[in-house]
């Protein structure tokens, strides 16, 4: 089998697949996302989102220009979609924002076409570049110049498609975040504390009854979450 596909048994534990009903799936291509924090469009069109039967029907729906990711066209099967990102099939007025449930797998959950159009990005480095700008590396794989006093952690609202910054979340005391990361994995918490570790390791959040580490804490919100969890299945 070629490198395209993966054995569903051995799909990362943040696809939420049947591992048994086929031995293989698609492979997302590399790029934006980590194999481990991506699903390929085939297989949510077909295996979450239930708008195809198989491959072929999925190949057809994106070949025709009627899904878009971040409100741009895709019509590669393979094209990666991971934390935050936003799905939309105007022809049946579908959108839907791809984030992590309780188990730390990857769920979409149904949005507004008006909420279509932004999406939340945090900003993992920044670096500075000719011409006295400042490139910010955000985690879906982007980079964007921007004039904003920034800080890793801090996450950005965007205006899709354009990726101009609506909104600026800070990484501080009493905002607002997603859990993407370890037991507590798929919760919103409030930041009520941080303790920086002086080795190599990261810093630590307090959270109420638990702590984690920065890397986990992902910003949706300053004193309300601007983004909806999926709904528990029973």
């Amino acid at each position: 089998m070629s490198s395209g596909h993966l054995k569903r048994l051995v799909a990362p534990r943040s696809w939420n697949i049947a591992r048994k009903e086929r031995t293989w799936t698609t492979k997302p291509m590399p790029g934006k996302h980590s194999l481990e924090g991506a699903l390929p469009i085939s297989t949510i069109l077909r295996d979450y989102l239930k708008v195809c039967d198989n491959n072929r029907e999925a190949k057809i729906i994106l070949h025709n220009g009627e899904v878009l990711i971040d409100q741009r066209v895709v019509r590669k099967p393979k094209s990666p979609v991971g934390l935050m990102d936003v799905i939309s099939l105007p022809k049946i007025k579908m959108h839907v924002r791809a984030m992590l449930d309780k188990h730390g797998r990857i769920e979409f959950v149904p949005i507004k076409a008006t909420e279509a159009k932004w999406k939340l990005v945090r900003v993992e480095n920044k670096r500075n570049i000719k011409g006295g700008h400042v490139q910010i590396n955000l985690h879906d794989g982007t980079n964007i110049l921007s004039k904003e006093e920034l800080k890793t952690g801090d996450v950005l609202q965007l205006n899709l498609p354009d990726l101009k910054v609506k909104k600026v979340l800070k990484f501080k005391k009493g905002a607002q975040t997603l859990i993407i990361g370890g037991s507590h994995v798929g919760s919103i918490a409030t930041i009520k504390d941080e303790e920086t570790t002086r080795s190599t390791k990261p810093n630590l959040v307090m959270y109420d009854g638990f702590q984690t580490i920065r890397p986990y804490s992902f910003v949706v919100g300053e004193k309300k979450a601007m983004v909806s969890l999926p709904e528990v299945k029973v």
